[in-house]
């Protein structure tokens, strides 16, 4: 396992830990490491790309503006 893997493996875990009060990560579903893993990869790619980020905050901040007006 190379060093991104691991980082997306801490990752997924800290976030399966998070959201899963109680969970046990080794007996969860593959389909949901899965998913937590592919959250983790979101997540790094986000840090990684930094104007990703800022644009995908703006569009957040608009939805909540258009909310706010209805």
């Amino acid at each position: 396992m190379n060093q991104v893997d691991q980082q997306v493996e801490q990752i997924a875990r800290a976030f399966f830990r998070a959201r899963i009060e109680g969970g046990i990560w080794e007996s969860a579903p593959r389909v949901l490491q899965h998913e937590f893993r592919l959250y983790a990869r979101q997540a790094i790619s986000m840090l990684d790309n930094p104007q990703e980020q800022s644009t995908i905050a703006e569009g957040e901040g608009a939805g909540a503006r258009s909310l706010e007006a209805a």
